[in-house]
């Protein structure tokens, strides 16, 4: 090949070169376009079924947030929340995270003597005298302790309340099954921080917590059943329970194991009331499993009107940053293996979002969810709660419990813990 034929074969090369590389070029940036045009839908689709403030969630949408819930709820709530929508149809309203303030007096004891607190080798809590002893929890431990101190009523109240019992087919067609009125009363023995005396009723020295009654106003059957308990603060003295039976006329002494027995045929026990009454021990162990973003009712100061539905609550929803820590009992003569808690993580409270209870064979069990917290509209503190709900996962039976609190209630006096007491206010 002469050397002007081998020029012209490289130009002709190159230029075949070119042209292949230029429309492989554009092969590529047109296939590129294609994807991208459509990929950008599925992205706005995805973007749409985002739970985020500013959407409501309801029975013809919901299942297009179902994976945002599986990761916004506890195993509790994602079961009543699904439920709500689709059968009882309520309506899910997601509102922009709200910049609580901090309870003004239980804000004021923390700031005061949390400084002093530590946990000991059994499980122990020293130097607590109000507040929340551990702001800033390092370990499972203390934020245990953060729950057991956490920021409740106004040292005494008490409150109305029903437990409204639901069938596995009650849930779907919102039948109460049964309905059971109450009246509950609430009294501090340490850690007061509103109603004189402060911080402690005089000659209790550190025995008594919390004492707690309860009386059954209606239906007939069961009017007039009575309970008592005794909280007491040291780790290893057990609690005293008491209660009046009407039926045999007979105040019995309940046992240890007593205060996991069903109360009344309701999904809860005892140690379930405000999610956890349990005390700590020191066969405990505790882990914090870490924190996630939890879709939760908002706080209120004034109780939401027609807020009731069936075996739901109609509220309105925040999401808020929680702790989740893992209560492991240790005991196998007690009824759960353990507890999963969910945890108020910005405010300094120790606010609780509800728990999913396990059986001694691992199985999810019982779990508390779309607790509705109830607070001083001036000060922020008196926390209760509007509205609880329990979950029997096994049985597929639910408890709804609405509640209408009296905060700093003088009634709550020594002598409303009392049967006497209760059964005049039964009659």
């Amino acid at each position: 090949m002469q050397v002007k034929d081998f020029s012209i074969f490289l130009w002709k090369l190159k230029r075949e070169t070119l042209i292949k590389n230029i429309l492989t070029s554009k092969i590529k940036k047109t296939v590129f376009y294609i994807l991208m045009l459509g990929f950008i839908p599925v992205l706005v689709i995805a973007d749409e079924n985002r739970i985020k403030p500013g959407i409501i969630i309801t029975q013809k949408n919901y299942k297009n947030y179902l994976p945002d819930l599986k990761k916004l709820l506890s195993a509790g709530g994602y079961d009543s929340v699904v439920n709500g929508v689709e059968n009882v149809r309520i309506n899910i309203p997601v509102v922009k995270k709200i910049n609580y303030p901090i309870p003004l007096k239980y804000g004021e004891a923390t700031k005061k003597y949390s400084n002093r607190c530590s946990a000991g080798k059994r499980n122990e809590l020293i130097g607590w005298v109000s507040g929340l002893p551990f702001p800033e929890p390092k370990n499972g431990l203390e934020l245990a302790w953060n729950i057991q101190r956490r920021d409740q009523i106004t040292d005494q109240m008490s409150f109305y309340t029903e437990f409204l019992l639901f069938d596995s087919s009650g849930r779907k067609t919102g039948k109460i099954e049964r309905s059971i009125r109450a009246h509950l009363y609430n009294r501090y023995y340490i850690g007061r921080h509103t109603i004189p005396p402060i911080p402690e009723e005089p000659g209790n020295n550190g025995l008594i917590r919390l004492k707690e009654s309860m009386v059954v106003i209606k239906p007939f059957d069961v009017k007039g059943f009575s309970m008592i308990r005794i909280c007491y603060d040291p780790l290893d003295k057990t609690d005293d329970c008491f209660s009046y039976i009407p039926a045999i006329r007979r105040l019995r002494r309940l046992t240890g194991s007593d205060v996991t027995d069903p109360v009344l045929g309701c999904d809860f026990c005892y140690d379930d009331f405000e999610t956890i009454r349990q005390k700590i021990n020191s066969k405990m162990t505790f882990n914090l499993l870490g924190t996630k973003d939890l879709l939760v009712p908002i706080h209120y100061t004034k109780i939401p009107s027609n807020h009731i539905q069936a075996d739901c609550y109609q509220w309105e929803w925040e999401i808020r940053p929680s702790w989740i820590l893992q209560y492991n009992i240790n005991d196998p003569g007690y009824a759960y293996s353990k507890r999963v808690i969910y945890v108020e993580k910005e405010l300094p409270t120790a606010d609780l979002y509800g728990a999913d209870n396990y059986d001694l064979k691992g199985r999810l069990w019982r779990t508390s969810s779309m607790i509705a917290h109830a607070k001083d509209a001036k000060t922020f503190d008196a926390n209760c709660w509007y509205g609880a709900k329990w979950i029997d996962h096994i049985s597929g039976h639910t408890t709804l419990q609405p509640m209408w609190p009296t905060f700093a209630d003088p009634m709550a006096t020594k002598h409303a813990f009392t049967i006497r007491h209760l059964l005049q206010e039964a009659r």
